[in-house]
């Protein structure tokens, strides 16, 4: 939705403190935009974030905005986040704030890589966002960013989903504005540190899944071992996604952290709280390594274990082939007599009444058989 696009404003709004003001317009029947655009907008002399749906709409319902909008000039320190924005959104508000060309291109274009980029009156902090990554075969991850411009009383931020990081970032302040000294590296700093703590809850869920895969595997059925391995491949697969998002976290913080110590002291001390960053930072890459290492230990115990099965049914194989040959043999000399008596010439017996012969040979074939299986067993071949 662009800036100038026409709106409609509610007859009548009601708010009150710590209460968030909020405009909606109501979406076109056809509209099926899964995350539309939306303008947030703090500042210190409101108790409230105000949200619409254009700028046009927080113009009309926040006056410091619309202050900002048309005269350029505002007071006190403010913050406004745009979800999903258009090209010309993205345009209007860099002319507007005379963001750079290279800024305003990577906002633009997604830039997926993480970092910070100094322009003479502001920095931009671009942060991969933590997502779960897409279980479905054959697809790839779509690349979720947060994108921060930094001035020195102010912050104007992007993402293109919902993401719930400006949200709680806002009731912190909310929380501690009895005794913050409010400044835009801290609200920088927040949002780092909400951003890094939303891999918490990923971490934990793929680490407790390995333990339990783990810790199943003395009692995986033959039969269950291909399908253990699926899981694996499915773990490792989020390791690995998790580990590529955190990457690149510690450069950007200690990138950050110069630029606050470059700032000097200052009363809101921002360069202390990031060594807890990074402390969480380096605690979640040794969880994910130690996950990584319970993985690669458990694929090669079900990889013996497949192996052993698989050696183990080849000499069931084999012996029953053993077996099955030495019956065979034993059948052949067994076939050896009885085509002796049938041959078409005279033999003993053939003349003479009565069964005796016929038991006779039917004895003879049979002790034959007992005697060779007694061998045979003897020689452990059977």
């Amino acid at each position: 939705m662009g800036l100038m696009d026409d709106f409609r404003v509610r007859p009548s709004i009601g708010t009150s403190k710590n209460e968030e003001m909020t405009v909606n317009e109501k979406p076109p029947a056809q509209d099926v935009t899964p995350e539309p655009t939306k303008y947030s907008f703090f500042n210190t002399h409101l108790d409230t974030v105000a949200h619409a749906d254009s700028a046009l709409l927080l113009q009309a319902l926040c006056d410091p905005f619309n202050c900002l909008m048309e005269t350029g000039s505002h007071s006190g320190l403010w913050w406004l986040h745009v979800t999903s924005p258009s090209n010309e959104d993205i345009e209007t508000l860099s002319r507007l704030l005379d963001i750079h060309p290279l800024t305003t291109e990577d906002i633009k274009m997604h830039e997926t890589r993480e970092k910070i980029e100094h322009f003479g009156p502001y920095y931009f902090v671009s942060l991969r966002l933590p997502r779960e990554p897409d279980s479905t075969p054959g697809t790839r991850d779509p690349s979720s960013n947060f994108y921060g411009v930094v001035f020195h009383d102010s912050i104007l931020s992007f993402t293109f989903d919902n993401a719930p990081h400006p949200a709680h970032v806002w009731n912190r302040i909310r929380e501690h504005q009895s005794h913050l000294y409010l400044t835009s590296d801290w609200i920088c700093y927040a949002l780092i540190d909400d951003i890094v703590d939303g891999f918490a809850p990923l971490i934990d869920r793929v680490t407790t899944s390995v333990e339990v895969t783990e810790d199943t595997l003395s009692i995986t059925q033959p039969d269950d071992i291909g399908l253990a391995l699926q899981s694996i491949h499915k773990f490792r697969k989020e390791v690995t996604h998790i580990r590529q998002l955190l990457n690149d976290k510690t450069d950007v913080i200690r990138c950050f952290a110069r630029h606050c110590d470059g700032l000097g002291a200052s009363p809101s001390d921002v360069a202390s709280y990031l060594i807890d960053i990074q402390d969480h930072v380096l605690t979640m890459m040794s969880n994910l390594a130690n996950a990584e290492q319970m993985l690669s230990r458990s694929q090669s115990k079900f990889l013996g274990r497949i192996s052993f099965d698989s050696t183990c049914m080849r000499n069931q194989i084999a012996d029953t082939l053993s077996r099955l040959t030495a019956i065979g043999s034993i059948i052949v000399i067994m076939q050896i007599v009885t085509g002796l008596f049938g041959m078409n010439i005279e033999v003993p017996g053939e003349y003479v009444s009565g069964l005796q012969w016929w038991f006779g040979v039917l004895g003879f074939i049979l002790g034959l058989a007992v005697i060779f299986c007694t061998i045979l067993k003897r020689a452990r071949i059977i």
